[in-house]
């Protein structure tokens, strides 16, 4: 079948109308949104949807300098980031006896991350500690002290990692997980022909960066080399991406002893006694076959080598907070990876570490500030309706057996939705935030997460929302659903413009948020959701019967997606953005159906010469519009569960027989899709 080539550019989310960005960090960029002034209605529908529907946005609009890409989830982040730079500016001038420990912590933190010349005065004496004690490792037992130490103080370490969750199995209890190191390049970057340019660069940075050390400039570029080598075996060994996406492949409960085996280097009752943590009878491990080829690494490397991967990951993972010349070379590093011309302004880069370190804090001044409750009791009436819909195709879904049904209903039932903000806040009044204390604070903030989570260890799970700074904090651009609790959240910051107007036409409200409500809800039936029960347990609620019809309907996703050519030679990875592109035809489906229901009671007019279905397509292909650099779209590709959103904008489309009615599309057109080839899951 013939690749279908996709114009440079597009990945990410971005939904819904005009919206001004003034005072933003980007000022020269069009506005993203809905909008008939974004069309171009001098191309055809049917050949070309997402340039007729956002061609004269994609004309005008050129990726700042600062950025990998533009598109409305980039351009809504820079409006939010001006949000929440005015509060902590606030909080940080405030004068002492006026703040709340809210504001004291998120100003003190901005002041400390700000003081640049305390920062370049204080070098690397923040560090002298860690460095020093890894001159001294030798034994297991030394091992696993410093891994501890290490993980406490550098968020994760480069050889094992542990963590404390909800049992996949065993939803309401929690459970010790030992999780493989981290590494800085992706696993076809350390491995392809394609990443070599990436790999030179991060040779030059983590040279230069051991020449602060003291090193020469050939034996900087030996240790690089070392380092390199080492981190590209361990990323070998890894489970890849597709892999990892299958829960079952994940699941591995071992005997603490059986566990041990596979590490005898680290005595991990030491280094789970540095944590805090008492050794359990039986421990999860996410990929053994990782945790061995670290066995290895320990047992056929030196110990210098080893030394050297340690002291790298030490100066590296906590350069962004340090001063010159190790912030200047991290910073120098990820730009040129991604091919960027400029870098970020300082505060802007704070802002953003505030808004994921200390996420709860900055969330309740942000909510307070910006999200009105009205917002909230309108989101949520339109989950209920997205939700409503979606039983009502449950009970009239032809492929699934009863047994099936029954069980999704059910799923469906007890699947909780949460809009804006969680009931009850993580209270972080305990952290200590110096407002000359950068690193100090990160790893205070950094210890306190884990230590709290690492202390649930044999409770029951306690459910909290809003949890993930990464992806589910009330500040962060997103929505999520998590299998293991069966539930989603919509954060606050995705709720406005553009992804969300309130009193707009609802032909773009539904197709833009409520097509992201439905992605959500859908993820609880995708590839991988699916194989989580109603209590979030990991399970096989289906037939086989129904297992067979569902793949076989996934199965032609992954052929449509494998067709798309992002860049030349680069192909996209249907199998890999499976869950992602199901949750993409089963979210703009739900809406564009639930859409319908409304207009029984209350028609749309035309409006801007477009019907309400077609203004509903239009809005969610306009949501899609985005431009990215080549370099960002071959991380994309390789890392990304996502398809590129240039592919988002039309692919689920040429699923659904309302686009093609609305747009008159017919054979021999590009947009055409036989109705044979039209797949429904959900």
């Amino acid at each position: 079948m013939k690749a279908i080539k996709i114009a440079q550019g597009l990945s990410i989310l971005a939904i819904a109308v005009q919206h001004a960005m003034a005072g933003s960090f980007l000022t020269d960029v069009p506005a993203l949104g809905y909008s008939p002034q974004n069309m171009d209605k001098s191309v055809s529908p049917r050949q070309d949807f997402l340039h007729y529907s956002a061609g004269n946005w994609l004309k005008k609009t050129e990726i700042p300098a600062t950025d990998p890409d533009v598109g409305g989830f980039s351009l809504l982040a820079h409006n939010l980031n001006d949000q929440l730079l005015k509060i902590i500016r606030g909080a940080a001038d405030a004068p002492a006896d006026k703040r709340d420990r809210l504001q004291q912590q998120v100003g003190d933190f901005y002041r400390a991350a700000m003081d640049t010349q305390r920062l370049d005065a204080l070098g690397l004496k923040p560090l002298e500690a860690d460095l020093k004690a890894i001159d001294q490792l030798d034994g297991a037992a030394a091992f696993g002290k410093f891994v501890a130490q290490l993980q406490f103080g550098f968020g994760a370490t480069p050889l094992i990692n542990a963590a404390v969750g909800a049992d996949p199995k065993q939803s309401t209890m929690n459970v010790l997980g030992l999780f493989p190191g981290i590494r800085a390049l992706t696993q076809d970057e350390y491995a392809k022909p394609a990443g070599q340019p990436v790999r030179d660069l991060y040779l030059d940075y983590i040279a230069r960066m051991f020449q602060t050390l003291g090193d020469t400039p050939e034996q900087a570029s030996a240790n690089a080399l070392t380092v390199l080598a080492i981190e590209a075996e361990l990323a070998a060994a890894q489970l890849t991406l597709v892999q990892r996406a299958n829960p079952s492949a994940n699941y591995h409960k071992l005997s603490f002893a059986d566990a041990q085996a596979l590490i005898p280097a680290i005595d991990l009752k030491v280094y789970l006694g540095g944590l805090g943590v008492t050794p359990p009878d039986t421990v999860l491990v996410g990929d053994p076959g990782a945790l061995r080829a670290t066995q290895k690494v320990l047992s056929e490397r030196s110990n210098a080598e080893v030394r050297t991967l340690l002291r790298w990951h030490v100066l590296s993972a906590r350069a962004a907070n340090l001063g010159q010349p190790w912030y200047g070379l991290n910073q120098e590093f990820s730009l040129k990876r991604q091919g960027l011309k400029a870098a970020k302004p300082r505060e802007q880069e704070v802002t953003e570490a505030i808004s994921q370190i200390l996420f709860h804090p900055l969330s309740q001044l942000y909510v307070k500030a910006y999200f009105p409750e009205s917002t909230r009791r309108d989101i949520t009436q339109m989950v209920g309706h997205i939700k409503d819909e979606f039983a009502l195709r449950l009970r009239g879904n032809r492929w699934l057996d009863e047994p099936t049904r029954k069980a999704a209903l059910d799923k469906l039932s007890k699947l909780d939705v949460a809009v804006g903000y969680p009931d009850k806040w993580i209270d972080f009044s305990s952290v200590e935030i110096k407002p000359d204390d950068y690193l100090g604070n990160v790893q205070r903030v950094d210890r306190f997460l884990q230590a709290r989570a690492l202390g649930n260890l044999g409770k029951p799970v306690v459910i909290e929302r809003f949890d993930d700074p990464s992806g589910t904090s009330p500040i962060a651009v997103n929505a999520g659903y998590q299998p293991q609790r069966n539930n989603v959240d919509i954060t606050a910051a995705i709720v406005q413009p553009p992804f969300y107007v309130p009193g707009a036409d609802a032909a773009v409200n539904y197709c833009t948020i409520g097509a992201v409500i439905g992605h959500e809800l859908t993820h609880g039936f995708d590839s991988q959701g699916r194989q989580f029960g109603p209590a979030g347990n990991l399970r096989d609620w289906w037939t086989p019967q129904a297992t067979a019809k569902f793949t076989q309907r996934t199965d032609v996703l992954v052929e449509q997606y494998n067709q798309y050519q992002i860049l030349p030679g680069l192909m996209h990875n249907g199998r890999q953005t499976l869950g992602e592109n199901t949750a993409d035809l089963g979210g703009i489906t739900l809406a564009h159906a639930a859409l319908q229901r409304q207009l029984k009671q209350n028609p749309l007019p035309t409006i801007d010469g477009l019907s309400s279905d077609q203004r509903c397509f239009v809005a969610w292909s306009q949501m899609w519009a985005y431009k990215a650099r080549s370099e960002r779209l071959r991380l994309l590709v390789s890392i990304d569960v996502h398809a590129i959103a240039s592919v988002r904008a039309v692919a689920p489309l040429m699923h659904l027989d309302a686009f093609h009615k609305a747009f008159g599309t017919k054979p021999g057109d590009a947009m055409w899709r036989a109705p044979k080839q039209r797949v429904r899951i959900w």
